[in-house]
């Protein structure tokens, strides 16, 4: 892991980098304008050599980190009646959203929203809810020791009663764009009605699993809103405003960023950054990987 790690020390070096050199030159002004910052989070746990994991005391700092930094946690209530009714959202409004489904959601970040009294949205991939198996991208890590555990139906339901809802990330855990069309309307629409039949309420988002633009069409934004969806979540970095594609709703990649880079990304002074999950910078970082001998979600 000396490789990702050392990927990992790099990255956090360059955000950090392109984050004060756009301060310092009031390239992030226009922010202002933006009217919601959407944060993604994965694994909340302490277990070494975990990808895609945000340590439970780091986890904990970010939630008191947004509100010393003066930002308005909402719900995905206040979301929908922004993008689809119009009302007006808080100022510097952050929607915190975990995917995946995890265990540690509940066991570790749950106790840090409680909390501040923060309400979050989770993204589950109903094929694997109450499954021993691991998700495909830890498949790798489970072989050797290292096991992340999916929530149950129950626990589901114990999330939704503290205030963290439950939403769609689809059936099998694959990219909208790696499936034939039909498959992927059925990914859309049954693990939607399967998420209604347990929870017993409407579910009205999805959260694009990978997320970047090489992982969806736009095909799938019209099969979203066919099967009754009223919001899409990408992992697109950046912030949202009032005319944002309410089917491409961006996110910020949540790492334990130091205090300071994880006040600059909410700033956007990082969003350059977006480049990388664009279809070009997809290839690119894949390349940059295979170079490392690392990969990555």
């Amino acid at each position: 892991m000396r490789a990702e790690r050392a990927k990992q020390l790099l990255k956090y070096a360059v955000y950090r980098s392109i984050g004060e050199t756009a301060t310092a030159l009031g390239a992030v002004n226009g922010i202002q304008g933006r009217t919601l910052r959407v944060l993604m989070y994965h694994k909340v746990n302490d277990q070494p050599e975990n990808p895609v994991t945000v340590p439970t005391t780091a986890f904990a700092e970010q939630m008191s980190h947004l509100r010393e930094l003066g930002y308005t946690v909402v719900g995905l209530d206040a979301v929908l009646d922004h993008y689809v009714e119009g009302t007006a959202l808080p100022d510097d409004a952050v929607l915190i959203t975990f995917d995946d489904g995890y265990r540690d959601n509940l066991e570790n970040a749950l106790p840090a929203l409680e909390a501040h009294g923060y309400p979050a949205v989770l993204f589950a991939p109903v094929g694997y809810v109450g499954e021993p198996r691991p998700l495909p991208h830890d498949e790798h890590l489970a072989e050797r020791g290292v096991v992340n555990p999916t929530l149950d139906w129950g626990e589901l339901r114990e999330l939704e009663q503290a205030g963290v809802r439950v939403e769609s990330h689809g059936i099998s855990h694959r990219p909208l764009a790696e499936l034939e069309v039909d498959e992927a309307a059925r990914e859309i629409a049954i693990s939607k009605l399967r998420l209604e039949e347990r929870l017993g309420r409407p579910v009205r988002a999805f959260a694009y699993v990978k997320g970047s633009e090489a992982h969806y069409r736009p095909v799938h934004l019209s099969l979203l809103r066919q099967a009754g969806y009223d919001l899409g979540f990408t992992s697109v970095s950046g912030a949202n405003g009032p005319q944002t594609d309410r089917f491409r709703l961006r996110r910020y990649n949540v790492e334990p960023y130091p205090p300071r880079t994880f006040q600059l990304v909410l700033e956007g002074a990082c969003d350059l950054i977006a480049v990388k999950v664009t279809v070009a910078g997809t290839h690119a970082r894949r390349a940059l990987n295979a170079a490392l001998g690392t990969s990555s979600k």
